[in-house]
C-alpha cells in the first residue's frame, strides 16, 4: 500500500493528520501484513517524517526494508553516500537501492518479499 500523506499528496495537514491513526491502526493489526517497504528519495538525506516511520515501525516490530528509490538519478558515488547515510539516519542495515528505469534492486526486493512469504517467522 501506498501511505497516504507523503510525497506530493495535495491535500491539508489537517486531513492528513485524521489518516494518522487509521495508518497505525492497519499497520499494528494487519495479519496478512509480512513486511514493509519504505521508500526513500535517495537524492535527498531521510526526512524528519522518515525517520519518525522507520523508529515506529522498529517500535511496533512490523518487519520493514528500506528502499532508497531513484537510484539511476544520482551519480554511484552519490548513491553510495546515500546508502550510507540513510542506514545511519535510519539506523538500518537492511537498505536496497532501486530504480525503475533501469531495474537495479528489483531482483533484491523480489527476493526480500518471496523470502518473508515463504518463511513467516523472519
Amino acid at each position: 500500500m501506498d501511505l497516504p500523506g507523503y510525497g506530493y499528496a495535495k491535500v491539508s495537514k489537517s486531513v492528513r493528520e485524521t489518516w494518522g491513526p487509521m495508518i497505525e491502526n492497519y499497520l499494528r493489526e494487519r495479519e496478512q501484513l509480512k513486511l514493509t517497504l519504505m521508500l526513500v528519495d535517495s537524492r535527498i538525506p531521510p526526512t524528519e517524517t522518515d525517520i519518525t516511520m522507520k523508529q515506529w515501525l522498529d517500535y511496533q516490530q512490523i518487519p520493514n526494508a528500506v528502499v532508497l528509490t531513484k537510484a539511476d538519478k544520482i551519480s554511484r558515488n552519490q548513491l553510495n553516500q546515500a546508502l550510507r547515510t540513510g542506514a545511519e539516519t535510519l539506523n538500518t542495515k537492511e537498505i536496497i537501492p532501486f530504480s525503475a528505469v533501469t531495474g537495479l534492486g528489483k531482483d533484491e526486493i523480489l527476493d526480500r518479499i518471496r523470502t518473508v512469504v515463504s518463511n513467516p517467522t523472519e
